[in-house]
């Protein structure tokens, strides 16, 4: 998979390393200047893991980014390829004192975020998989993770995204996965990933926000406008066996609802992996 840029001027600026100081430009222009950790690394394991391991991020909400990662990962322990200063590889903690059945919905808000988001710069045929992924023209194009740390004191989340920005400048990435980046979706991308980087954070500190404030509504419809599952016949995994369903979208709890031998059953996001589109209906 390739691509050009239309000059090496743009090239440049598409690919300008991550910068600290411009990322809290970004956000201080966003009203984030509050955001006290924004640490940034040329490699590291894993930014969620950097997270989990920090006492900080336990206190207060804190961003890490590297340009790669030699252990970054998804849900169930998938790897996400990472390769070099070529995308975005974020993970922000919120700290929060009681859990809230509304947070159960926390990545599929994450989601729509970033498809609103990538729309506002033109994007179009934004399709979202639940529960994390967004894809263009059924290729991924991002993920989120979302773990769970616990103390003695509080709950944090840490929500990691990997979103592919010039992954097709690189020759040898080699993914099982069908997957697409920005730059493949629109040659004369110029959005720096400094910028971009702020704009996601900027978008997930707002969802946080809006679930812990209860401001955030219509999560069925607005999943619908982007849901890739929505009335597919689907291949999934429940408790080790392969099974069938037909999706017929989700709750307002973000569980998906599936068509099971003509019952109408909701799954947590726990319980179902491995999602595979086998036709329409």
């Amino acid at each position: 998979m390739a691509n050009t840029l239309g000059s090496d001027m743009d090239r440049n600026a598409l690919l300008e390393l991550l910068d600290e100081k411009k990322i809290r430009e970004y956000l201080d222009a966003n009203g984030l200047g509050s955001i006290r950790n924004v640490d940034i690394f040329s490699s590291i394991s894993s930014t969620n893991d950097y997270l989990l391991e920090s006492a900080f991020a336990s206190k207060q909400v804190s961003v890490c980014l590297s340009e790669h990662q030699t252990r970054g990962r998804g849900r169930y322990g998938h790897q996400w390829v990472s390769p070099n200063a070529a995308n975005l590889y974020i993970s922000m903690s919120w700290p929060f004192k009681v859990w809230k059945q509304e947070y159960e919905t926390l990545s599929l808000w994450l989601l729509i975020s970033i498809a609103e988001l990538l729309e506002r710069y033109n994007c179009s045929n934004i399709q979202l998989k639940w529960p994390n992924d967004l894809c263009v023209n059924k290729k991924k194009l991002a993920g989120v993770l979302i773990e769970r740390k616990v103390n003695e004191q509080k709950n944090v989340f840490i929500i990691g995204v990997g979103l592919n920005v010039a992954m097709s400048l690189h020759n040898n990435v080699k993914i099982d996965a069908p997957w697409i980046d920005l730059l493949s979706i629109k040659s004369d991308w110029g959005l720096t990933r400094n910028e971009l980087a702020a704009n996601v954070i900027s978008s997930f500190y707002n969802v946080l926000v809006g679930l812990e404030e209860n401001q955030l509504v219509d999560l069925r419809a607005r999943w619908q406008t982007y849901d890739i599952l929505l009335n597919n016949r689907i291949e999934f995994l429940n408790e080790g066996k392969v099974k069938l369903g037909i999706v017929k979208g989700i709750d307002d709890l973000g569980n998906i609802a599936l068509n099971l031998d003509g019952e109408l059953v909701h799954m947590h996001s726990a319980y179902i992996s491995e999602i595979k589109i086998i036709g329409n209906i």
